[in-house]
């Protein structure tokens, strides 16, 4: 698909994307009945219907693409779920580390719970709207070394600190990972030839429709039908595509919780 189609695409709402699949699979399926039909069903059928011949090419063809189309809306899906519960460790990390500072002495305490709220707000105020515009930032990566350089600057003395500094420190790996996943998922998509496939068999479905002789208004509900599964199976596969972008994109709700409820009061 064309980038600057995708970008116009990102912008609309998810109930107006999703008339706009409907509306334009319905119109070129009507448009096909009126204008169409008529000239295919005079070099197909002729005096005597042929619908059995079309109907068995159509069932075979409609088996392989309905396969593409399952194994598509599962694949996004799953990619979609994949972001969540990546989300859901680094949030569940951040709160964690976050707490465990208490255990360190001030001014260590209270510098590491300074930098952990700028990184929350960071991830809330930048990285999502970045994300949501396909954009990788990296100030994100500087407030976490600078996380990291503050937890390595403090030397503990007893076996309890000790311990909760390599505590600390692994929290903060899985959380550095976590991130990592995140933004390789906000440039995760489904490659444009899969689409021009997607699209043509599309296509293809609603032709089938223009091939079958049957009374006019049969033909227009049927065709009108099959349209607008078409364009709510194509919006489905489109909204969860790329999981950080879009109407239905992935939302830092976890974060935004993480920092009202446990980050709020100490700012």
């Amino acid at each position: 698909m064309p980038a600057f189609l995708v970008d116009w695409l990102d912008r609309l709402p998810a109930v107006q994307l999703l008339a706009l699949f409907c509306v334009f699979f319905l119109a070129i399926a009507l448009f096909g009945v009126g204008a169409i039909h008529p000239h295919l069903r005079r070099h197909l059928h002729g005096d005597e219907p042929s619908n059995e011949v079309i109907i068995f090419s159509a069932a075979n063809f409609g088996l392989l693409y309905a396969v593409l189309l399952g194994l598509l809306t599962i694949a996004t899906f799953q990619t979609t779920k994949d972001v969540v519960d990546t989300i859901g460790r680094k949030a569940s990390s951040l709160s964690t580390l976050y707490n465990a500072a208490d255990g360190y002495p001030d001014p260590v305490r209270a510098q590491l719970k300074a930098e952990l709220r700028d990184y929350t707000r960071y991830v809330i105020d930048k990285d999502w709207p970045a994300h949501r515009r396909g954009l990788v930032l990296m100030g994100g990566e500087h407030r976490l070394q600078e996380i990291r350089r503050t937890l390595l600057s403090f030397e503990p003395t007893t076996k309890t600190r000790e311990a909760l500094q390599n505590a600390m420190l692994n929290d903060l790996t899985a959380m550095t990972v976590a991130r990592e996943e995140r933004l390789s998922a906000v440039t995760a998509a489904i490659p444009n030839v899969l689409w021009h496939v997607v699209i043509i068999g599309a296509l293809l479905t609603v032709t089938f429709m223009w091939m079958l002789h049957m009374k006019l208004m049969s033909q227009i509900l049927l065709g009108s039908v099959t349209a607008l599964f078409l364009g709510i199976m194509l919006f489905l596969i489109f909204a969860m595509d790329r999981p950080l972008q879009g109407a239905v994109s992935v939302t830092p709700g976890s974060f935004q919780s993480v920092y009202e409820q446990v980050m709020k009061w100490d700012d």
